[in-house]
């Protein structure tokens, strides 16, 4: 990823950015030479110097905590082989051991397909607490768009059944009210069925390049009019006149990036993001970042954000901060925003049921829809 330049930047809103960052180097300048001039001891010299570099330079109070919403998307095919099953299983535990030992938190999103092939490892990645689960459609490259509405609620709503019942009995258990179609492809009845099933957002929107009227450049989740539903945009980013989607899949198979430029563009945007105020969402597909050149540039990403302070939080919780955000006009205290958690854990005959990677999965109790294996180990080979 080449420098910003006064070129490069063509959006208006990168011309804010290069307007700002102008700025803070005239202030910089400027009060150095101020300050300079008053501190002729050359102690006291260095100690303005270093004043003056912590209130003006980048990382200062004039830079914002980044808001990180991590899309992880489960892909597999449909009707997957053994070989396939664990390859996935393996590019999962890539990504998430990436986060978790971090305690960040991040939305796993996966199809209705991936639920019934491989409900065992979905309900692993479901049950930990810092993660949210989201349904990604029903099956792979589906275009709801060329479906009526009829069939779209049938579809939709098996496949929220099936999802909601990938979890453990004893286990948490959350109603799955996210979701985001295959290829971001939708039409106004698949809003419409969101709605009637009681879905909290719909992510198949792009900064920029897919949005509801009136909301092009609008990076925050916002309502979609005429429907109880949010609308959670994922991020773009411009580079040298190319929008790019923070889709790993859209930048190597659309852009051809390498791993390398992959993770400029992450920390490009992550830098805007932190000037802005703009939250970051990206998606990464373990079928893309779950090995080679792009999984190191994913954890180079989480350990650059990590470094500067980035908040992670769950697609639901993007949409509660935004909420907060929008009844009292500021951002709330983001040290309050807590991982996903079991509602019914920890009560009554109800136990925690939490799940690590390689645990032993044991049925407790009576259950009418879970996974009912009386003993099943997920393997990490």
């Amino acid at each position: 990823m080449t420098e910003l330049t006064t070129e490069s930047l063509i959006s208006y809103k990168n011309r804010n950015l290069l307007k700002i960052r102008t700025s803070i180097k005239y202030y910089y300048h400027k009060n150095l030479e101020i300050m300079m001039n008053m501190c002729s001891n050359k102690w006291i010299h260095l100690g303005c110097l270093a004043l003056v570099m912590l209130l003006v330079l980048p990382g200062s109070s004039l830079s914002k905590e980044v808001i990180i919403n991590t899309m992880i998307d489960f892909d597999s095919p449909a009707t997957p082989t053994p070989d396939q099953v664990t390859q996935a299983f393996n590019s999962m535990v890539g990504l998430t051991n990436a986060i978790d030992p971090k305690g960040l938190n991040a939305t796993i999103f996966a199809s209705s397909d991936v639920v019934t092939s491989q409900k065992l490892y979905v309900t692993i990645f479901g049950q930990k607490t810092n993660h949210e689960l989201a349904l990604n459609g029903n099956t792979n490259d589906e275009k709801l768009s060329s479906m009526p509405y009829s069939k779209q609620l049938e579809l939709l709503t098996t496949a929220q059944k099936n999802i909601n019942s990938a979890h453990v009995c004893g286990g948490k258990v959350v109603s799955i009210r996210g979701f985001r179609p295959q290829s971001f492809d939708q039409n106004n009845d698949t809003l419409k069925v969101l709605d009637g099933l009681g879905f909290l957002y719909d992510a198949g929107f792009v900064v920029g390049t897919l949005y509801m009227p009136g909301h092009k450049n609008d990076t925050w989740p916002y309502p979609i009019m005429g429907y109880n539903l949010y609308a959670v945009p994922v991020s773009s980013y411009n580079s040298s006149g190319v929008r790019v989607n923070l889709s790993d899949r859209y930048a190597k198979d659309m852009l051809g990036f390498s791993g390398s430029k992959w993770y400029d563009t992450l920390t490009a945007k992550f830098d805007e993001a932190a000037i802005s105020g703009d939250p970051m969402v990206v998606i990464f597909s373990n079928q893309v970042s779950g090995s080679g050149d792009y999984l190191d540039a994913y954890k180079k990403f989480v350990n650059y954000a990590t470094s500067k302070n980035a908040k992670f939080v769950t697609t639901t919780e993007l949409v509660n901060i935004t909420e907060a955000k929008n009844a009292t006009g500021k951002l709330p205290a983001l040290s309050s925003v807590k991982p996903s958690v079991c509602p019914t854990c920890g009560q009554k005959n109800e136990s925690k049921g939490n799940l690590a990677i390689g645990v032993t999965i044991t049925h407790q109790g009576n259950c009418t829809d879970c996974n009912k294996s009386s003993t099943k180990t997920a393997a990490t080979s």
